[in-house]
């Protein structure tokens, strides 16, 4: 198999290709259970994804895979995501974060 190409894609956007995917084939036994996973887990919608992404990408901080990191999370307090910011060695002020976890809930 050849990689055309390659970008992050949240839980909910790895949902609607395995979906779109198991509707033109039998998915192989790892896509499927990443199927199954992907529906327990996505928590938003396709339009609010590219919505976040924007959002989260607009301070210059924030790259587009980190920024689906975050979403795919979904933190709910300002620690979660300063645990999240520290691989990447992102460092954001108390209000960024707060803004950041308004955006999400």
């Amino acid at each position: 198999m050849e990689i055309k190409s390659s970008k992050p894609v949240s839980i909910t956007e790895a949902k609607e290709i395995l979906s779109r995917r198991s509707k033109e084939g039998e998915l192989g036994y790892e896509q499927s259970q990443a199927l199954e996973n992907t529906e327990k887990f996505s928590k938003f919608e396709p339009d609010k994804i590219k919505k976040l992404v924007e959002t989260l990408t607009n301070n210059g901080k924030i790259g587009e895979k980190l920024a689906v990191k975050i979403i795919d999370v979904c933190p709910d307090n300002p620690a979660t995501l300063k645990a999240i910011l520290m691989k990447d060695r992102v460092e954001l002020s108390e209000e960024e974060m707060n803004q950041i976890i308004k955006e999400l809930s």
